[in-house]
């Protein structure tokens, strides 16, 4: 399936969907040298800055769209604007686009973003959404909190996935989690008795019409440890729908993940971070040079990347394996593939 990335970073969403077999056709970052990234690692493909200035007009047709739109007014370090925000409040730009594009036979759109959206707007922001989508001509919309942990990845991060369905009612269904997953308990296993917590704090749900849909699934504990192979993401031979078993240790020669001796905790390396994200190793190393023509970035030579942006980039991005994870999960809902 073709999809757009908008608020796409360095490519976290773009990359795992990718794996799972999607074609990324257009980009919107604002940022130019996360933008010089993505101009690196996706050639070919339009990127444009502004999303306030991009209409549905300027951007190919698709089958989803993918938009891990700011979070910085809806995180609980920050000042709690909520989507009236500056930043986060660029949601309701990508509804703009997806109004847009959905007359053009759009399927899907998946939003991202922190778990401070479930409590924003004294709890009211992610409804807020919610009806937004729907009012989009959305058909049926779930969602659900996805831990990084459980996805191979050697870090705790908490982050709710918001599926629009324009044309069906596959949201739950996409954002459920088989009970084929190894490590999923016997129906007669005493619930929370040796097992791996559960997803998510509170059940997800799907809306269609009037109808609530709760579900509630357990997922297997991973590794705590980087390893050198995490840049493969979800392993090949992982039956659809399953998260793997992962990893091994740090073998990158730097010594422990956290520490280089008993006494000093040192700081992680660039490359560290993109493990804990699962790019692969050195992705943000290099960039273009990014020139605007209009609301259009146009690349150039390449550049080494400092590790100051390095940071900022992958602290910002969505990690390249669930991204994965729910293409798969879309691929097979659509029929694509098979």
């Amino acid at each position: 399936m073709r999809f757009i990335s908008l608020f796409a970073g360095v490519g976290g969403f773009d990359l795992g969907m990718e794996r799972a077999g999607h074609e990324c056709v257009a980009m919107v970052e604002y940022d130019k040298h996360a933008a010089g990234v993505l101009a690196h690692r996706f050639p070919g493909v339009p990127i444009f800055c502004d999303v306030r200035k991009v209409s549905a007009a300027d951007l190919p047709d698709a089958d989803f769209i993918t938009y891990g739109f700011p979070c910085q007014d809806l995180s609980t370090a920050g000042k709690r604007e909520g989507l009236n925000g500056d930043r986060s409040g660029l949601f309701f730009e990508a509804t703009r686009l997806i109004r847009g594009m959905q007359r053009r036979g759009l399927q899907f759109a998946l939003a991202e973003n922190v778990a401070g959206l479930l409590s924003a707007d004294d709890g009211v922001a992610l409804a807020r959404c919610v009806r937004e989508l729907l009012d989009c001509g959305a058909r049926d919309v779930g969602w659900r909190t996805l831990d990084s942990q459980w996805f191979g990845v050697a870090q705790r991060r908490r982050r709710v996935f918001l599926v629009s369905d324009f044309v069906g009612e596959r949201a739950d269904e996409i954002l459920a989690l088989a009970e084929s997953l190894r490590g999923h308990p016997a129906p007669s296993r005493e619930a929370g008795k040796g097992l791996a917590p559960t997803v998510t704090q509170g059940a997800p749900f799907s809306r269609t019409g009037n109808e609530r849909v709760e579900t509630q699934a357990i997922v297997p504990v991973v590794a705590n440890t980087l390893t050198r192979r995490m840049h493969k993401g979800i392993n090949s031979t992982v039956d659809e729908g399953q998260t793997p078993v992962v990893c091994g240790t740090l073998d990158c020669g730097c010594g422990d993940a956290a520490s280089n001796s008993g006494l000093s905790v040192r700081r992680l390396t660039p490359r560290e971070c993109e493990r804990l994200q699962g790019f692969p190793d050195d992705w943000t190393s290099e960039r273009r040079k990014m020139t605007l023509d209009g609301n259009r970035w146009i690349a150039g030579d390449i550049e080494q990347q400092a590790d100051s942006p390095r940071y900022k980039q992958l602290g910002n991005a969505v990690t390249v394996n669930v991204a994965e994870w729910i293409g798969r999960r879309i691929r097979s809902t659509s029929g694509a593939g098979k």
